[in-house]
């Protein structure tokens, strides 16, 4: 009895609460809405946007948007029996809109940190500041990325690793092919990074020039490009890029998108650490697109199918028939005695 009159208590409550909310009229309920939309508008125009950049029509197009919002908060603050309806009935979509609204967030903010990720190593205010810095800083970033290298490009110069991962990646679904782009991308990213610090360094230490021509031989080589030029350029890194595009006569890459040389070096010291470059880096990445290339054109079709009548289609099986299917005293055809 006494839940009863709980109950009836709160029902009474709950709608007396809404026929005060229904009797507020609705220009007070506009206004409370004018203030949080007012209030939002404020903060977008003055941090985000900015109030110089505002002139004429979009202040009246910012006006206007403020009193359709405080309109449509209106309704919240004070509702009627039809906006009910209308809340109950698109609660369900505004819930998905949300969540999909998160997710993309979320994968818009990973891709973004995976791109900053691959681009860092070759950042002109980072290396700015690495020369900047004491000789130790350099060699150690230098170790970190010889062992993140290590670390990345081994699976890739390992035939079993190398053939797991083309495996995984030719017969694999959606997501596996995607994981194995993103580590892939990583690899080529660090792997560069590498050698663009190792020719940094031998650059800050002066120990060989780079020109912007080839010097011809036994003439006097033109005027070096200086530390920062290579820095702002990334040259050295443009230059990594040509020696893996070179690497491939066959499709021609350089000479079809019209990539010329960047740099230029005479001393060979350089041409042992680019070879290195080639034979070590160059080899796996390039190895590997082939593999995953060749993996895919003899991946094993679909089963032939015939055609039994005209709407009936059926896939050529090895079926094998059961001993049970035979009977208890005769034997399959594959373990009958002869």
């Amino acid at each position: 009895m006494s839940d009863r009159a709980t109950g009836d208590g709160q029902s009474q409550a709950s709608s007396a609460s809404s026929e005060r909310a229904q009797s507020m009229p609705r220009v007070t309920a506009i206004g409370y809405g004018l203030i949080f939309a007012g209030a939002i508008a404020f903060g977008v125009v003055v941090f985000g946007i900015g109030i110089v950049n505002l002139h004429g029509w979009d202040w009246a197009v910012a006006g206007a948007s403020v009193l359709a919002a405080s309109w449509l908060l209106s309704y919240r603050i004070s509702p009627t029996s039809w906006s009910d309806r209308i809340a109950a009935w698109l609660q369900p979509v505004a819930a998905g809109v949300v969540i999909g609204a998160v997710w993309l967030f979320v994968l818009v903010e990973l891709a973004c940190g995976y791109l900053l990720l691959l681009i860092a190593p070759f950042s002109p205010g980072l290396q700015t500041q690495e020369v900047g810095s004491p000789l130790v800083v350099h060699l150690v970033i230098i170790v970190v990325l010889i062992v993140v290298t290590f670390h990345l490009l081994f699976p890739l110069i390992e035939p079993k690793p190398r053939a797991v991962l083309v495996w995984r990646f030719t017969q694999g679904r959606f997501m596996a092919k995607a994981r194995f782009a993103l580590f892939f991308g990583l690899i080529v990213s660090t792997s560069i990074a590498l050698w663009d610090q190792l020719l940094l360094l031998l650059a800050r230490l002066d120990v060989v020039g780079f020109y912007l021509v080839l010097p011809k031989a036994g003439a006097v080589p033109g005027p070096r490009v200086p530390l920062a030029d290579l820095i702002n350029g990334n040259d050295f890194f443009l230059l990594l890029m040509w020696q893996l595009g070179d690497m491939v006569p066959t499709i021609k890459v350089n000479d079809t998108i019209g990539f010329e040389q960047p740099l230029f070096y005479t001393n060979s010291a350089v041409g042992w650490l680019v070879l290195a470059f080639k034979v070590i880096v160059g080899l796996a990445l390039i190895g590997s697109v082939l593999a995953v290339v060749k993996a895919q054109r003899d991946k094993p079709k679909k089963p032939a199918e015939v055609r039994l009548l005209p709407r009936a289609t059926q896939r050529v099986v090895h079926w094998r028939p059961k001993a049970a299917r035979l009977g208890s005293d005769v034997q399959a055809p594959e373990t009958a005695d002869p």
